[in-house]
């Protein structure tokens, strides 16, 4: 028992003290350090997919056809990649889908005669709301009171003007596949083709409640009549130039002037394609933005899949309820502008930290919250609740008696 305990005292005393026996420390410490980060390295590749394998095993039914799934169990593996797996490029990619339907004239043209996204005054909002209305329909429950509203009051402002579906359906297309393509380029990992034909039932069935007739039955399918589309409809307008330029001097608000010409580069490096850029009225980029894009994109992926471990639970951008029953952002979500942020502190602090002290939460950016037929040009909030509310009722009698089906048959007609 005497020589237990001397053992134990002599090696505790090595572990607290290597010096104190005359041994070298650094091969402890050595050992220690390097120990604890094998365990963390080998803890992020145990973990890393530990989620995808989760959606993959629940849905296993579905992998030899994914497009047998509905669109609500569609909607929780989408979720997968928008809110757990790689949301900022799912949000990045959503962003240049819009940028890059700016290359229809026809849509274009529209926009600028509305000033809703040229108007230095109105852009900041037309963003937010926009915002709005994606995380409202993609993260949020679209047969739900509030998820018919939303899709209600989206479709009252789109049936007030003649938009061809040709052009609907191409933006549609866009946010299927622009996603995908920046998952595909820079993600951590690929996306399967479980996720990806899932984002197309859903899109799908968002696409039939409004009122877009014509969407092809795959994703290939779509992917096909999108490159036929553009090849008629996909040219240069001055407008096109006019709302990109809108949208580039929405992203300098919050740059400092003397790199407005380096983010003016940059903005140019991320599209891609240079039929879109000649569409939109920009040129080539120089190298150095290309190779400095494309390196920073790479290195984010390499960096997540193998240093970072997972999220710990998917994110909720989703505006939350108040007291009052009116919905509220958080401050995270902001991009530009803290529309339907309530003036907290807390808010002022993070969105005026956000924005280099340019912005703040307050009765300019309705801090008073929103409700979702509300949303859009407040010139039309009054006009628009009794045909919103009508047309949230026809939702629900069309969701009853087909929208469970999973997106299948006839678009909702809204006009």
């Amino acid at each position: 028992m005497e020589t237990l305990l001397s053992n134990f005292k002599i090696g505790h005393l090595a572990l607290a003290d290597p010096d104190a026996l005359g041994l070298p420390s650094w091969p402890w410490r050595t050992i220690l350090i390097t120990s604890a980060i094998l365990s963390y390295l080998t803890a992020v590749r145990v973990l890393r997919f530990r989620a995808l394998r989760r959606i993959e095993a629940k849905y296993a039914a579905y992998m030899d056809d994914p497009y047998r799934l509905d669109y609500k169990q569609a909607q929780e593996i989408m979720h997968l990649s928008m809110l757990y797996e790689f949301p900022f490029l799912f949000v990045f990619g959503t962003q240049w889908a819009l940028i890059k339907s700016y290359g229809i004239a026809n849509g274009t043209r529209l926009l600028v005669q509305t000033r809703q996204l040229c108007d230095p005054d109105k852009v900041g909002k037309r963003a937010e709301d926009t915002a709005v209305f994606l995380v409202e329909l993609l993260a949020g429950d679209p047969d739900s009171e509030r998820g018919r509203l939303t899709t209600a009051k989206l479709n009252w402002m789109h049936g007030r003007y003649r938009i061809a579906q040709g052009d609907y359906l191409h933006t549609l297309a866009l946010f299927v596949l622009e996603p995908q393509l920046w998952v595909e380029r820079y993600g951590w990992r690929p996306t399967t083709t479980l996720e990806q034909v899932a984002q197309f039932v859903y899109w799908r069935e968002i696409g039939h409640r409004m009122g877009i007739g014509g969407i092809p039955d795959t994703l290939e399918g779509l992917a096909r009549w999108r490159v036929e589309y553009e090849k008629d409809n996909l040219y240069y307008a001055p407008e096109n130039r006019v709302v990109v330029d809108a949208a580039v001097d929405m992203f300098l608000r919050q740059t400092p002037r003397f790199l407005h010409g380096v983010v003016r580069s940059l903005f140019v490096s991320f599209i891609d394609d240079k039929v879109v850029r000649e569409s939109l009225g920009y040129p080539d980029p120089p190298a150095w933005a290309t190779a400095l894009t494309t390196t920073f994109f790479r290195l984010h992926g390499f960096v997540v899949r193998h240093f970072f471990l997972p999220r710990a639970r998917p994110l909720d951008p989703v505006a939350k309820p108040g007291p009052d029953g009116r919905l509220y952002r958080s401050p995270d979500a902001v991009a530009f502008e803290p529309w339907y942020v309530a003036d907290t502190w807390y808010n002022k602090v993070v969105v005026w930290l956000k924005s280099g002290g340019k912005v703040s939460p307050g009765a300019k950016f309705q801090s008073r919250g929103f409700l979702p037929e509300e949303l859009g040009p407040a010139v039309f909030e009054k006009s628009a609740k009794e045909p919103v509310h009508d047309q949230a009722r026809a939702l629900e009698e069309y969701i009853k008696n087909r929208g469970s089906t999973g997106g299948a048959g006839c678009p909702f007609s809204f006009r």
